[in-house]
């Protein structure tokens, strides 16, 4: 069986949609080549969540006060960084890097959650550029006893390892 089998399948499904985007459809082998790397980001996230003692959610609120990390269905991350006095959060974003319709990477400094953000379906924003995600596979919450600092700064550093990580992941499956 190969990688593309092992995949969700949302994930298979998005993945795919996502072939034509990148310009790796001319390749044979893109759907294992895109399959492989999302696993590897996955584990990537995985690491961290645990790294930081974070916990995975099925969902969140819109008035979310901690800070926390989604992984999508296209293998992009959002840190979300703790909810400020204005109900505004600061988001890290980097993208997959193999997409052209969509920023390399992102920082937007007073976001709103519009809505519940769950599994399955598109992180929603307002108050900047970043207006929604890829559909939401995990979703990790920093620990309640973590003050905002302290949260912003794991977040910020969760977020800088996992799109080194991806980067590095991204440069073995695109063409020069």
């Amino acid at each position: 069986m190969g990688s593309f089998q092992k995949l969700p399948v949302e994930v298979q499904k998005h993945l795919s949609s996502l072939s034509g985007i990148s310009g790796l459809n001319k390749f044979d082998s893109v759907q294992d080549l895109l399959a492989d790397s999302w696993l590897q980001k996955e584990k990537i996230f995985m690491d961290q969540v645990h790294a930081n003692g974070m916990r995975i959610e099925s969902a969140i609120l819109q008035d979310e006060k901690r800070a926390f990390l989604i992984l999508t269905y296209s293998g992009s991350i959002l840190g979300v960084g703790p909810e400020d006095r204005d109900r505004k959060h600061k988001v890290l974003y980097a993208s997959i890097g193999i997409r052209k319709d969509v920023p390399e990477k992102l920082i937007e400094e007073n976001l709103i959650i519009k809505n519940e953000i769950s599994i399955d379906r598109e992180a929603e924003f307002s108050g900047g550029s970043l207006k929604k995600s890829s559909p939401v596979y995990k979703i990790a919450v920093m620990p309640d006893q973590l003050d905002s600092v302290m949260q912003t700064k794991q977040i910020e550093d969760a977020t800088r390892i996992m799109t080194q990580e991806f980067v590095s992941i991204n440069n073995t499956i695109i063409p020069d």
